[in-house]
């Protein structure tokens, strides 16, 4: 063999195993890259997974309160020297960590040319209330109850403006037309729709009959008992919202005053308002606390505060009370809970509560709300009412007799 034939020999046999080589290479790049893709799709899957783990769920805090009632003994502290921001200020942070606070709104408020009053069973506050409400961060407010009708038509109708035009709180229970029109008070939250009724048993000063229809009423005033009519009419509005919201709430101005016990009226209304499918009754007007009950039938599981008691409302001298009550009259309870929307339905839970002492000195002065857990041997020895019996011991056995050990859960700030 020549050298030029061996060289040759060579160079093919060179050639050759290079194009074998190229495609070895070229399979493994293409082995290399399918694999890259398909590991690409499975990354893309686990984050479609985790993109369904995470999916928001509709949830909302409520906080609840009871009567908002301004007395006399307050207006005369704050003519004397009290500043208005100080009574709320302990309470302040309650309201600025939910998602809906709800509260009863016990007097109307002035226009500017209402006679200002808080005694006589006659309350109507001054604009500058107004302003301290408002300055709370509620989202809820009834106007539906005994006082709402302490000065006439303009009372309802100048409340209801006030809010509207200085907040954006909902009111409810006034309406301004015939027609009832509930459609507006529903509020949006992360996801969840609430809608909101509110009812009153009456009021002091009788409403006359082409007027009735201004003001939420659950019972006849001409036979004082819940009839067919009155029921046809809530029964309306609690369709009108039902289809349109996820959590339904009414808002109560029922039973009596100065008691822990539930009436057969307030047992009554619990029934018709459960088989029509609502969700929380909050209820008021005791200015006692009530109990909370769930109400568990065939038709619908209900949450029931009977009375949250006095939010404000701090006065030493109470027409128809026992001492005993006067005591409790210093007592409000505030309470959270949640409420979320699951597959398998309405979830409400995580029930917490606080009680809320009205605090005045010993000479009617520095009106401030303590919650509990602020209530110090202070506050307690210099309550008006310590000498009276009203010390710790007495808030606890009032607690501890109404409210069941299940929802004594201090309130998580």
């Amino acid at each position: 063999m020549t050298k030029k034939n061996y060289v040759r020999i060579i160079f093919v046999s060179t050639c050759i195993i290079a194009l074998l080589l190229c495609g070895y290479f070229g399979l493994l790049r293409n082995y290399s890259e399918k694999e890259e893709v398909q590991d690409f799709e499975e990354v893309n899957l686990v984050l479609d997974i985790n993109k369904e783990e995470e999916k928001i769920i509709p949830k909302a805090t409520l906080t609840l309160v009871g009567d908002f009632l301004y007395e006399e003994p307050y207006y005369d502290a704050l003519k004397a020297g009290d500043e208005i921001p100080y009574y709320f200020s302990k309470v302040r942070k309650y309201f600025e960590g939910d998602d809906i606070s709800i509260g009863n709104m016990e007097v109307v408020i002035d226009d500017g040319t209402m006679k200002i009053s808080g005694s006589n069973y006659s309350f109507c506050a001054p604009r500058s209330i107004g302003h301290e409400v408002t300055s709370l961060d509620l989202e809820v407010l009834s106007l539906a109850n005994n006082h709402a009708n302490d000065r006439g038509l303009a009372g309802r109708v100048s409340s209801k403006k006030f809010f509207k035009e200085n907040s954006s709180i909902l009111t409810v229970g006034t309406y301004d037309t015939e027609d009832r029109d509930v459609s507006g008070n529903i509020i949006e939250i992360n996801g969840l729709k609430f809608g909101f009724l509110s009812y009153t048993y009456g009021t002091n000063k009788a409403i006359t009959e082409d007027l009735r229809y201004t003001l939420g009423l659950y019972k006849d005033p001409d036979i004082y008992k819940i009839n067919d009519e009155y029921k046809e009419l809530m029964k309306k509005d609690v369709e009108a919202l039902k289809g349109k919201v996820d959590c339904l709430v009414v808002l109560m101005h029922w039973g009596y005053e100065y008691t822990f016990k539930i009436n057969s009226e307030q047992e009554e209304l619990t029934r018709f308002f459960n088989e029509l499918g609502v969700d929380i009754i909050v209820g008021n007007h005791a200015h006692n606390i009530q109990p909370i009950k769930w109400v568990n039938t065939d038709y619908h599981n209900t949450l029931v505060y009977y009375a949250l008691g006095n939010f404000v409302g701090a006065d030493y001298t109470v027409p128809g009370a026992s001492n005993y009550f006067i005591k409790a009259y210093q007592i409000g309870l505030m309470s959270r809970l949640n409420v979320t929307k699951t597959d398998e339905g309405l979830l409400i839970d995580n029930i917490t509560t606080e009680p809320v002492i009205n605090f005045y000195d010993k000479n009617i002065r520095n009106f401030l709300l303590v919650p509990y857990r602020d209530y110090t041997q202070e506050y307690e020895t210099n309550h008006y009412m310590y000498n009276k019996g009203f010390n710790k011991d007495f808030i606890d056995e009032v607690y501890n007799e109404v409210i069941d050990k299940e929802y004594q859960k201090q309130i998580e700030l």
